[in-house]
């Protein structure tokens, strides 16, 4: 007998990196289209479009991620193929073991993470736990879910 596809959390992680792309389009909302300077020509002003700003500042290697949601806290540190998760639940109920896992942004493929010495959480407490991944660096990493038990509760975002 097939087993039955996990199509809402492949929804959800489709959703997200086609929404992040959209937001990445402008289509000359600014008045211009990046391509042409001030005159129309391509580069006559020297101007070769707008340049993003950096938006993380910590050394190469390292990255913060956050989850918030309905009372759940949780930030996961990575330094290199290693880190710490912290999970404040704040939820009212006992959480299961966490987990994670990472999507590649150069072929999406899904990595595994790994989280040592996993254990549920109680209710109004905050636990750490050390983490890692293999296969992937920092500067590839895509997209990060957060897995509690059995159940995909979504992206982490980066902010650092």
């Amino acid at each position: 007998m097939p087993r039955p596809v996990k199509t809402t959390g492949r929804f959800a992680a489709l959703a997200f990196v086609a929404a992040i792309a959209l937001a990445a389009c402008t289509d000359g909302v600014d008045g211009t289209d990046g391509a042409t300077g001030a005159s129309g020509a391509t580069g006559a002003t020297g101007d070769e479009g707008p340049t993003p700003a950096q938006t993380f500042t910590g050394p190469p290697g390292t990255a913060v991620y956050a989850y918030a949601n309905a009372g759940l806290q949780v930030t996961l540190d990575i330094d290199g193929n290693e880190g710490t998760i912290e999970i404040e639940n704040g939820t009212g109920r006992e959480l299961p073991e966490p987990d994670f896992y990472i999507l590649d942004a150069r072929d999406g493929s899904r990595i595994e993470g790994d989280v040592s010495e996993a254990a549920p959480i109680p209710v109004d407490q905050t636990s750490t736990f050390a983490v890692s991944f293999a296969g992937i660096e920092v500067r590839n990493i895509g997209l990060v879910v957060l897995l509690l038990g059995q159940d995909n509760y979504g992206a982490f975002v980066r902010t650092g």
